[in-house]
């Protein structure tokens, strides 16, 4: 039982390419399967720390796979979709995106050096949510035609909303960490 947190978090990793292969298909069919795999993907990335705190079984793969699977999920995705859907999701507002996760990680890389964690602070999670919703509503397009004058713009906002929250997180973890360059860097164990 103390596995299955770790299993929700790696099953958004098994997930991108039969989502991605379902889309690549094309038809509604297939894009109501893949929005179903999606949403519950999407679904596994709350389950997966909540059992965890629940069943009180955090684990340091878990700590080290939820961020990555949320990254590479929701970016995945994304490129995808900018790349199958431009006029839904511009590959400019992806690529910052991604930019800015490159950017943020290099910098947290950096902090244990000096002896300093950086958490994800909750504008890095509501950027998260804001990537999904739009990867959501992009695939619900291709599922639901009909729908499109209402998830578009609702695709548009989700991303622009994950833009703002996502260059502020990287503007305050930037700006409270910024002392990190002047600090020295820790002795290394010997081993």
């Amino acid at each position: 039982m103390t596995a299955l947190p770790n299993l929700l978090t790696a099953s958004r990793l098994f997930l991108i390419l039969p989502i991605m292969a379902l889309l690549a298909l094309g038809g509604t069919t297939s894009a109501w399967w893949a929005l179903g795999l999606f949403l519950a993907a999407s679904v596994t990335d709350f389950f997966d720390g909540w059992l965890a705190r629940r069943l009180d079984c955090a684990t340091t793969l878990g700590v080290f796979l939820d961020p990555l699977a949320d990254k590479v999920f929701a970016n995945v995705l994304l490129v995808y979709l900018a790349c199958e859907r431009p006029d839904w999701v511009p590959l400019w507002i992806v690529l910052v995106l991604l930019a800015r996760e490159f950017a943020v990680q290099g910098f947290r890389s950096l902090a244990p050096c000096v002896g300093v964690v950086i958490s994800t602070g909750q504008l890095n999670k509501l950027k998260l949510v804001f990537q999904l919703i739009a990867a959501g509503t992009a695939i619900g397009g291709l599922a639901w035609p009909a729908a499109e004058p209402l998830l578009k713009p609702a695709t548009w906002l989700a991303l622009g909303l994950a833009l703002v929250a996502g260059v502020w997180s990287m503007i305050t973890v930037f700006r409270d960490n910024a002392d990190l360059w002047q600090r020295s860097p820790i002795a290394m164990e010997e081993r």
